[in-house]
Protein backbone atom coordinates (compact mmCIF):
# COMPACT_ATOMS: atom_id res chain seq x y z
CA UNK A 1 0.00 0.00 0.00
CA UNK A 2 1.39 3.57 -1.06
CA UNK A 3 0.38 6.80 -0.71
CA UNK A 4 1.35 10.76 -0.89
CA UNK A 5 3.63 11.88 1.61
CA UNK A 6 2.83 13.82 4.64
CA UNK A 7 4.03 17.54 4.22
CA UNK A 8 6.24 16.74 7.54
CA UNK A 9 7.70 13.66 6.33
CA UNK A 10 8.64 15.43 2.60
CA UNK A 11 9.91 17.90 4.98
CA UNK A 12 11.98 16.24 6.65
CA UNK A 13 13.97 14.17 4.10
CA UNK A 14 14.46 17.25 2.40
CA UNK A 15 16.12 18.58 5.94
CA UNK A 16 18.46 15.08 5.86
CA UNK A 17 19.06 14.65 2.01
CA UNK A 18 18.35 18.20 -0.08
CA UNK A 19 17.76 17.71 -3.97
CA UNK A 20 15.66 14.32 -4.35
CA UNK A 21 11.51 15.50 -5.39
CA UNK A 22 10.40 13.84 -2.25
CA UNK A 23 7.09 15.86 -1.81
CA UNK A 24 6.12 13.83 -5.19
CA UNK A 25 6.93 10.58 -3.69
CA UNK A 26 4.96 7.62 -2.41
CA UNK A 27 5.33 6.39 1.18
CA UNK A 28 5.18 2.90 0.97
CA UNK A 29 2.70 1.68 4.79
CA UNK A 30 3.41 -2.36 3.95
CA UNK A 31 6.37 -2.77 7.05
CA UNK A 32 5.98 -4.02 10.06
CA UNK A 33 8.84 -1.70 10.87
CA UNK A 34 8.85 1.16 8.55
CA UNK A 35 7.50 3.45 6.57
CA UNK A 36 9.53 4.26 3.13
CA UNK A 37 9.33 7.27 1.93
CA UNK A 38 10.90 6.70 -2.09
CA UNK A 39 10.53 10.20 -4.40
CA UNK A 40 9.43 10.74 -7.56
CA UNK A 41 12.91 11.10 -9.16
CA UNK A 42 13.11 9.34 -12.54
CA UNK A 43 16.24 7.28 -10.92
CA UNK A 44 15.91 7.51 -7.00
CA UNK A 45 18.73 7.67 -5.58
CA UNK A 46 17.67 7.38 -1.92
CA UNK A 47 14.96 6.40 0.61
CA UNK A 48 13.47 7.96 4.13
CA UNK A 49 13.35 5.25 6.27
CA UNK A 50 10.95 6.21 9.53
CA UNK A 51 10.75 3.78 12.51
CA UNK A 52 7.06 2.59 13.29
CA UNK A 53 7.48 1.42 16.69
CA UNK A 54 10.26 2.46 19.57
CA UNK A 55 11.22 -1.15 19.70
CA UNK A 56 12.46 -1.18 16.22
CA UNK A 57 13.89 3.15 16.96
CA UNK A 58 16.33 1.49 19.30
CA UNK A 59 17.19 -1.05 17.40
CA UNK A 60 18.19 1.43 14.32
CA UNK A 61 21.40 2.59 15.08
CA UNK A 62 22.99 -0.59 15.29
CA UNK A 63 21.57 -1.74 11.70
CA UNK A 64 22.92 1.61 10.72
CA UNK A 65 26.41 0.82 11.64
CA UNK A 66 25.49 -3.26 9.59
CA UNK A 67 25.14 -1.19 6.74
CA UNK A 68 28.11 0.74 6.91
CA UNK A 69 30.37 -2.10 7.69
CA UNK A 70 29.04 -4.80 4.93
CA UNK A 71 28.89 -2.54 2.18
CA UNK A 72 32.74 -2.19 1.65
CA UNK A 73 32.95 -6.41 2.00
CA UNK A 74 30.23 -7.19 -0.67
CA UNK A 75 30.84 -7.30 -4.14
CA UNK A 76 26.76 -5.82 -4.76
CA UNK A 77 25.08 -3.03 -3.62
CA UNK A 78 23.78 -2.14 0.20
CA UNK A 79 21.73 0.67 1.34
CA UNK A 80 24.11 2.48 3.03
CA UNK A 81 23.13 5.38 5.25
CA UNK A 82 23.07 8.71 4.00
CA UNK A 83 21.97 10.77 6.77
CA UNK A 84 22.93 10.16 10.38
CA UNK A 85 19.58 9.36 12.39
CA UNK A 86 16.95 11.70 12.84
CA UNK A 87 15.08 11.39 16.17
CA UNK A 88 12.12 13.40 15.03
CA UNK A 89 10.35 16.30 17.26
CA UNK A 90 8.06 14.12 19.23
CA UNK A 91 8.21 10.03 19.64
CA UNK A 92 5.43 9.94 17.23
CA UNK A 93 7.47 10.68 14.82
CA UNK A 94 9.75 7.65 14.89
CA UNK A 95 12.93 7.86 13.63
CA UNK A 96 14.62 8.34 10.61
CA UNK A 97 17.45 7.90 8.14
CA UNK A 98 17.88 8.45 4.87
CA UNK A 99 19.54 5.23 2.54
CA UNK A 100 20.84 4.88 -0.37
CA UNK A 101 18.74 3.67 -2.93
CA UNK A 102 19.47 -0.14 -4.66
CA UNK A 103 17.61 0.33 -8.27
CA UNK A 104 16.81 -3.49 -9.64
CA UNK A 105 13.82 -5.53 -9.39
CA UNK A 106 13.15 -9.26 -7.73
CA UNK A 107 14.24 -12.23 -9.75
CA UNK A 108 11.52 -14.35 -11.28
CA UNK A 109 10.41 -17.10 -8.53
CA UNK A 110 10.80 -21.00 -9.04
CA UNK A 111 13.89 -20.87 -11.56
CA UNK A 112 17.58 -19.11 -11.36
CA UNK A 113 20.86 -19.89 -11.65
CA UNK A 114 22.49 -21.46 -8.72
CA UNK A 115 25.83 -20.93 -9.70
CA UNK A 116 24.98 -17.27 -9.37
CA UNK A 117 23.48 -18.61 -6.09
CA UNK A 118 26.56 -20.05 -4.92
CA UNK A 119 28.53 -17.06 -5.55
CA UNK A 120 26.26 -14.85 -3.37
CA UNK A 121 26.49 -17.64 -0.45
CA UNK A 122 30.36 -17.12 -0.63
CA UNK A 123 30.43 -13.03 -0.52
CA UNK A 124 27.95 -13.31 2.52
CA UNK A 125 30.35 -15.63 3.90
CA UNK A 126 33.30 -13.96 3.17
CA UNK A 127 32.62 -10.65 5.30
CA UNK A 128 34.23 -10.79 8.48
CA UNK A 129 33.48 -10.96 12.06
CA UNK A 130 34.11 -7.91 13.01
CA UNK A 131 31.82 -6.75 10.56
CA UNK A 132 28.71 -7.68 11.54
CA UNK A 133 29.34 -9.28 15.33
CA UNK A 134 27.14 -7.01 17.86
CA UNK A 135 25.16 -5.61 15.11
CA UNK A 136 22.81 -8.52 14.62
CA UNK A 137 19.95 -10.73 16.29
CA UNK A 138 20.97 -13.73 18.13
CA UNK A 139 18.66 -16.58 16.19
CA UNK A 140 15.33 -16.89 17.03
CA UNK A 141 15.05 -13.55 17.91
CA UNK A 142 12.29 -12.87 14.90
CA UNK A 143 11.15 -17.41 15.09
CA UNK A 144 10.23 -18.37 17.89
CA UNK A 145 11.50 -21.95 18.91
CA UNK A 146 9.58 -24.63 18.80
CA UNK A 147 7.88 -25.63 22.20
CA UNK A 148 5.61 -28.33 23.29
CA UNK A 149 2.22 -26.16 22.54
CA UNK A 150 3.50 -24.94 19.19
CA UNK A 151 4.78 -28.56 17.90
CA UNK A 152 0.89 -29.88 18.70
CA UNK A 153 -0.57 -26.52 17.31
CA UNK A 154 1.25 -28.00 14.41
CA UNK A 155 0.43 -31.72 14.18
CA UNK A 156 -3.64 -31.02 14.90
CA UNK A 157 -3.78 -29.56 11.03
CA UNK A 158 -1.01 -31.23 9.49
CA UNK A 159 -2.38 -34.34 7.73
CA UNK A 160 -0.86 -37.71 9.90
CA UNK A 161 0.61 -39.22 6.89
CA UNK A 162 3.38 -36.35 7.41
CA UNK A 163 3.58 -35.74 11.03
CA UNK A 164 6.84 -38.23 11.21
CA UNK A 165 8.46 -36.02 8.55
CA UNK A 166 7.63 -33.41 11.27
CA UNK A 167 9.13 -34.84 14.40
CA UNK A 168 11.91 -35.69 12.52
CA UNK A 169 12.69 -32.19 11.40
CA UNK A 170 12.15 -30.48 14.94
CA UNK A 171 14.53 -33.46 16.31
CA UNK A 172 17.58 -32.38 13.78
CA UNK A 173 17.06 -28.83 14.81
CA UNK A 174 17.10 -29.57 17.97
CA UNK A 175 20.53 -30.89 17.56
CA UNK A 176 21.75 -28.24 15.03
CA UNK A 177 21.07 -26.05 18.87
CA UNK A 178 23.23 -28.65 20.61
CA UNK A 179 25.98 -28.40 17.56
CA UNK A 180 25.67 -24.83 16.47
CA UNK A 181 26.79 -23.48 13.35
CA UNK A 182 27.45 -19.71 13.50
CA UNK A 183 27.99 -17.22 10.44
CA UNK A 184 26.17 -14.29 8.85
CA UNK A 185 22.59 -14.93 8.20
CA UNK A 186 20.73 -11.79 6.36
CA UNK A 187 17.34 -12.82 7.64
CA UNK A 188 15.32 -12.99 4.42
CA UNK A 189 17.75 -13.77 1.25
CA UNK A 190 14.91 -13.92 -1.23
CA UNK A 191 12.62 -12.39 -3.47
CA UNK A 192 11.89 -8.44 -3.13
CA UNK A 193 14.90 -8.24 -1.07
CA UNK A 194 17.40 -9.22 -4.14
CA UNK A 195 17.19 -6.67 -6.71
CA UNK A 196 18.41 -7.76 -10.13
CA UNK A 197 18.99 -6.66 -13.89
CA UNK A 198 18.16 -9.64 -15.68
CA UNK A 199 20.29 -12.81 -14.37
CA UNK A 200 23.16 -9.64 -12.31
CA UNK A 201 22.32 -9.11 -8.55
CA UNK A 202 22.79 -5.47 -8.26
CA UNK A 203 21.67 -5.44 -4.75
CA UNK A 204 20.36 -7.05 -1.55
CA UNK A 205 17.83 -4.73 1.12
CA UNK A 206 16.87 -4.84 4.42
CA UNK A 207 19.24 -6.60 6.41
CA UNK A 208 16.98 -5.93 9.78
CA UNK A 209 16.55 -9.14 10.62
CA UNK A 210 20.40 -10.15 10.11
CA UNK A 211 21.40 -12.79 12.66
CA UNK A 212 24.28 -14.85 14.02
CA UNK A 213 23.14 -18.04 12.87
CA UNK A 214 23.26 -20.95 10.92
CA UNK A 215 24.50 -19.98 7.33
CA UNK A 216 22.71 -22.62 5.36
CA UNK A 217 19.88 -20.89 6.13
CA UNK A 218 20.80 -18.11 3.76
CA UNK A 219 20.33 -21.18 0.63
CA UNK A 220 17.14 -22.00 2.76
CA UNK A 221 14.93 -18.97 1.92
CA UNK A 222 16.90 -19.27 -1.77
CA UNK A 223 14.96 -22.14 -2.23
CA UNK A 224 11.93 -20.94 -1.43
CA UNK A 225 11.81 -18.37 -3.62
CA UNK A 226 13.63 -19.76 -6.52
CA UNK A 227 12.74 -23.60 -6.60
CA UNK A 228 14.37 -26.46 -3.92
CA UNK A 229 16.48 -27.71 -7.02
CA UNK A 230 19.20 -24.47 -6.58
CA UNK A 231 20.07 -26.30 -3.04
CA UNK A 232 22.24 -29.40 -4.01
CA UNK A 233 23.69 -27.32 -6.89
CA UNK A 234 24.19 -24.21 -5.11
CA UNK A 235 25.41 -25.14 -1.55
CA UNK A 236 29.23 -25.52 -1.28
CA UNK A 237 29.25 -29.19 0.53
CA UNK A 238 26.39 -31.97 1.14
CA UNK A 239 26.40 -30.85 4.80
CA UNK A 240 25.38 -27.46 3.73
CA UNK A 241 22.78 -28.74 1.36
CA UNK A 242 21.07 -31.08 3.97
CA UNK A 243 21.03 -28.33 7.03
CA UNK A 244 19.16 -25.67 3.82
CA UNK A 245 16.66 -28.28 3.48
CA UNK A 246 15.96 -28.68 6.86
CA UNK A 247 15.58 -25.38 7.27
CA UNK A 248 13.33 -24.72 4.52
CA UNK A 249 11.04 -27.72 6.28
CA UNK A 250 11.21 -25.33 9.75
CA UNK A 251 9.87 -22.85 7.41
CA UNK A 252 7.25 -24.84 6.14
CA UNK A 253 6.32 -26.10 9.71
CA UNK A 254 6.31 -22.21 10.85
CA UNK A 255 4.08 -21.07 8.01
CA UNK A 256 0.96 -23.97 8.87
CA UNK A 257 1.55 -22.87 13.09
CA UNK A 258 1.04 -19.22 11.68
CA UNK A 259 -2.06 -20.38 10.06
CA UNK A 260 -3.64 -22.51 12.77
CA UNK A 261 -2.70 -19.97 15.07
CA UNK A 262 -5.00 -17.17 12.66
CA UNK A 263 -8.03 -19.64 12.66
CA UNK A 264 -7.62 -20.84 16.40
CA UNK A 265 -7.85 -17.23 16.54
CA UNK A 266 -11.13 -16.45 15.03
CA UNK A 267 -9.96 -15.70 11.79
CA UNK A 268 -10.63 -16.73 8.20
CA UNK A 269 -7.77 -18.17 6.79
CA UNK A 270 -8.21 -18.40 2.67
CA UNK A 271 -7.20 -21.26 0.50
CA UNK A 272 -6.01 -24.07 3.09
CA UNK A 273 -5.66 -26.59 0.81
CA UNK A 274 -3.16 -24.11 -1.16
CA UNK A 275 -1.04 -23.86 1.94
CA UNK A 276 -0.36 -27.95 2.33
CA UNK A 277 0.30 -27.96 -1.57
CA UNK A 278 2.70 -25.72 -1.17
CA UNK A 279 4.36 -27.03 2.22
CA UNK A 280 4.14 -30.52 2.38
CA UNK A 281 6.29 -30.90 -0.42
CA UNK A 282 9.02 -28.62 1.31
CA UNK A 283 8.67 -30.52 4.63
CA UNK A 284 9.00 -34.25 2.91
CA UNK A 285 12.14 -32.93 1.10
CA UNK A 286 13.31 -31.89 5.00
CA UNK A 287 12.59 -34.64 6.57
CA UNK A 288 14.70 -36.96 3.87
CA UNK A 289 17.57 -34.77 4.35
CA UNK A 290 16.90 -34.73 7.93
CA UNK A 291 17.38 -38.80 7.54
CA UNK A 292 20.89 -38.26 5.89
CA UNK A 293 22.21 -36.02 8.58
CA UNK A 294 21.04 -38.43 10.90
CA UNK A 295 22.89 -40.95 9.52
Amino acid sequence: MTRAPLLREADRATRLCPGPDWAGGDVEEGGDDHLVLIPADPEPSAVLRITRRADVAALLPSRVELLSSLAPQLPWQTPVPLSEIDPGDTDADGDAVVLAFVPGAAHPPHHGDPAAFRVILDAVAAVTDQAWQGRVVTPYTSTPRWDAHSRETVLAVLPSGHRNAAESVWATLEQFEEEPVVGLVHGDLAGHNMHWHGERLVGVIDWDHAAAWDPAINLAHLALWHGLAVIEAAAPDPGFAARASVWVGHHALFRLRRAAETVAAGDALPRWDRLLRKTLPRLEHAAAAAVRIGH
